[in-house]
C-alpha cells in the first residue's frame, strides 16, 4: 500500500496501522543478524543498514518509526544519522546503541533528541520493552498530529461559519430593530382599529411592497374578514356586507396549513383577493397570523417590484408574529407561562441527555490518567488532569440545572429518614477536602453536643452543605477560614457556615436566592458559576420544611443558615397533615 504524502490525514493512518517499522543500524554483522531475528519474529517491519550513509539512503524509502543505531559507525555516526532521521521524520523515536564505556555518548545523544539508549551487551527482552514503548510514543504523536490537521480543518470550517453566521446576526439585528422600533408605534394606540392600520402600512413598508391586507377573524361568525388595508382602499359591497375570505379562496390554504404562501400573475390571470379589484395586485405574499395555535387572521402584502423571496417570507413571519401578539395582547401572560413550561422541559431533557456522554468522558478521562495503563509524559498527564477537572465541574453545572428544573417541577427526589447531622457535616467537607487544600482554609466546626436527631435526606442535606462550602471557599482569601455552627433551636436545629470574605451589602442579600442571579461584584465574576447553588439550596431546605437566610456584613464575611426540624417534630407535622387529610 502507497500513501499520497499530499493527504497527510491519510499518511498518518496509514503511519499509526500495520506492523512497525524499524531501521537497524550497526556495523557488527553478527549484531545485525541478532536484531533481523528477533525483532521479525515478533512481527516488526525490519530494514537493515551497515554504515550511516547505507542508512541515510534507507531513511526516505522505509520510513521507519523505529531507527535502531550504533552511535560508532565507520563513516557517518549514528548521532549524524540520527539528525537527519530527524530531519526526514521529526516525530521518529531513535534509540542509540552503545558499549558501557561510550554511556558519555548516549547522554549527549538523548540531548540532541534521542528517544533512549541501551548499552551493549545487551538483553533482548528489554530491547524489544523499549522498541514497543518507542512505537507507542511515536504512534501517539502521529495520531496527536492527525487530530490538530482534523481540528485545523474543522477551524478552517468554523471560521466560514462565522463570516456566513455573523452576516445573518447582521441581517437579524437590522430585522430585530425595525421590530422594535415598529413594535412601539403598533403599541402606541391600545385600540384596535388605529393599530391594525399601524400594522397594514409598516407591513407594506418594510418589504417595499405598494400595499396590505389584513384579514382578522371575527370571534362570533368564525369569518376572515378585510379590515384593514394600506396602500390600496377597500372597495365598498353594495349592501355593506364585510369582505370575507371565501372557503374555495387560495388564502384558505394558508390559514388550514398555517404556513406562507405566494400567489404570482399566470399568464393573463392576476391574484384575486377579496376587497380589491380584480387584476390589482400582481403578486401576492401572505402569511397566517397566529396565536396559541390558531390563525387569528391573515396579513397578505401587495406588489413588489422585484418579486418577494425567502429573506421577505422570513422576515415578514416575524413580523406577522409580532402583530399576532399585539392584536391578542391579553393572552400575552398565559403564552409566556407555557412557553417557560416548555423551556423547563427542554432543559431538563437536554441536561439529562448531556449528562449521560459526559460521565463516559469523564471516566475515559480517568482511566487514561491511571499509570497502570498508559505511560503518560507529563505534557499528557498536565492536559488529562485540564479534561477530567472541566469534566468534573461541567458534570456539577449539569446536575444543577438537573436539580433546578426539578425543583421547579416539584419532582426532586427525596428519601428522608432518621439521621444525624455530625456524618452529614462529615461528608460535605470531605467533599471540599481538594478545594479546602488548594486554598489552605481551615474548616472549624462547632456542633452542640445536645443536637436532635433529624428526619432528613442526608445526600440533599449534604448538597446544601457542599454549596454553601463552595461558596464560602471561592469568597474567602487563601489561608483563610471558615466555621459550620449547629444548635438546638425552636424550628429544630439552625445550621450556620461563614466565611470571611469581602462580605455582601445589604440592598443585594435579597436577591442571593433569585435563580440565574450573582451579585455583580469582582470576585462573583471570577468565581463563575450558573447562578442556580442557592436557589437549590433554598428548595431543599424548605421541601424538608426548614428555611435559608443569610447575615452579612462588608468586610467582615457573611454567614448562611438554614434550619431543620427534628425528627419528632417532622413526625408530629406529619400526623397532623394526615389528620387534616383524613
Amino acid at each position: 500500500m502507497t500513501t499520497d504524502p499530499s493527504h497527510p490525514s491519510e499518511a498518518l493512518d496509514h503511519a499509526c496501522e500495520g506492523p512497525a517499522r524499524v531501521l537497524v543500524v550497526d556495523d557488527e554483522a553478527s549484531v545485525i543478524e541478532l536484531f533481523r531475528d528477533f525483532l521479525a519474529s515478533h512481527d516488526y517491519e525490519l530494514s537493515v543498514a551497515m554504515n550511516g550513509e547505507e542508512a541515510v539512503r534507507l531513511l526516505r524509502d522505509a520510513r521507519p518509526e523505529i531507527v535502531l543505531t550504533d552511535i560508532n559507525l565507520p563513516g557517518m555516526s549514528g548521532l549524524e544519522v540520527m539528525r537527519e532521521a530527524k530531519r526526514v521524520d521529526p516525530d521518529v523515536s531513535v534509540i542509540v546503541v552503545t558499549g558501557h564505556a561510550s554511556a558519555s555518548s548516549a547522554i549527549d545523544a538523548l540531548r540532541q533528541g534521542a528517544y533512549d539508549y541501551i548499552t551493549k551487551p545487551f538483553d533482548l527482552d528489554e530491547v524489544l520493552q523499549l522498541v514497543e514503548r518507542g512505537v507507542a510514543n511515536r504512534r501517539l504523536k502521529m495520531m496527536n498530529h492527525r487530530l490538530l490537521a482534523e481540528l485545523r480543518e474543522k477551524n478552517e470550517i468554523l471560521r466560514h461559519h462565522e463570516q456566513a453566521l455573523r452576516e445573518r446576526v447582521r441581517v437579524a439585528t437590522w430585522q430585530m430593530t425595525r421590530l422594535y422600533e415598529v413594535g412601539k408605534e403598533i403599541s402606541a394606540n391600545l385600540e384596535l382599529v388605529p393599530r391594525l392600520a399601524v400594522i397594514v402600512a409598516k407591513s407594506a413598508e418594510l418589504l417595499g411592497a405598494r400595499a396590505a391586507i389584513l384579514y382578522l377573524k371575527h370571534e362570533d361568525s368564525g369569518e376572515y374578514r378585510a379590515s384593514s388595508a394600506a396602500g390600496c382602499e377597500l372597495r365598498p359591497e353594495a349592501d355593506n356586507r364585510p369582505h370575507v375570505i371565501p372557503d374555495d379562496h387560495p388564502l384558505r390554504r394558508t390559514i388550514e396549513s398555517q404556513a406562507a404562501m405566494r400567489m404570482e400573475r399566470a399568464g393573463a390571470d392576476e391574484p384575486s383577493l377579496p376587497g380589491i379589484p380584480a387584476g390589482a395586485a400582481h403578486n401576492v405574499l401572505a402569511l397566517p397570523m397566529i396565536a396559541e395555535g390558531k390563525v387569528m387572521g391573515v396579513l397578505a402584502v401587495l406588489d413588489k417590484p422585484s418579486g418577494f423571496t425567502d429573506d421577505d417570507e422570513s422576515f415578514l413571519a416575524l413580523f406577522a408574529s409580532q402583530s399576532a401578539i399585539a392584536v391578542r395582547n391579553s393572552q400575552l401572560f398565559d403564552h409566556t407561562k407555557s412557553l417557560d413550561r416548555l423551556k423547563s422541559e427542554f432543559v431538563a431533557v437536554v441536561s439529562h441527555e448531556i449528562r449521560t456522554p459526559l460521565t463516559s468522558v469523564k471516566g475515559a478521562v480517568e482511566l487514561l490518567s491511571d499509570d497502570r495503563y498508559f505511560g503518560n509524559n507529563e505534557q499528557q498527564t498536565k492536559l488529562l488532569t485540564i479534561a477530567h477537572a472541566n469534566a468534573e465541574r461541567l458534570l456539577v453545572l449539569i446536575n444543577d440545572i438537573l436539580d433546578f428544573s426539578k425543583l421547579e417541577a416539584a419532582s426532586l427526589p427525596m428519601t428522608k429518614e432518621r439521621q444525624r447531622l455530625e456524618p452529614v457535616v462529615q461528608q460535605a467537607v470531605h467533599r471540599m477536602s481538594t478545594q479546602l487544600q488548594e486554598k489552605r482554609i481551615v474548616i472549624d466546626t462547632a456542633l452542640a453536643a445536645d443536637l436532635p436527631d433529624l428526619m432528613i435526606d442526608s445526600g440533599r442535606v449534604a448538597q446544601v452543605l457542599t454549596n454553601l462550602l463552595s461558596n464560602a471557599v471561592k469568597f474567602s482569601a487563601s489561608g483563610g477560614h471558615i466555621e459550620i455552627s449547629a444548635e438546638r433551636c425552636e424550628e429544630g436545629v439552625r445550621v450556620g457556615v461563614r466565611d470571611n470574605g469581602e462580605g455582601i451589602a445589604q440592598q443585594d442579600l435579597p436577591r442571593l436566592f433569585q435563580k440565574f442571579t450573582q451579585i455583580d461584584s469582582s470576585a462573583t465574576r471570577k468565581a463563575g458559576g450558573t447562578g442556580l447553588g442557592l436557589v437549590i439550596c433554598k428548595g431543599i431546605v424548605e421541601q424538608h420544611g426548614g428555611r435559608i437566610w443569610v447575615e452579612s456584613t462588608i468586610d467582615e464575611g457573611s454567614t448562611f443558615y438554614f434550619t431543620l426540624p427534628a425528627a419528632e417534630r417532622a413526625g408530629t407535622e406529619g400526623e397532623d397533615g394526615a389528620h387534616a387529610a383524613a
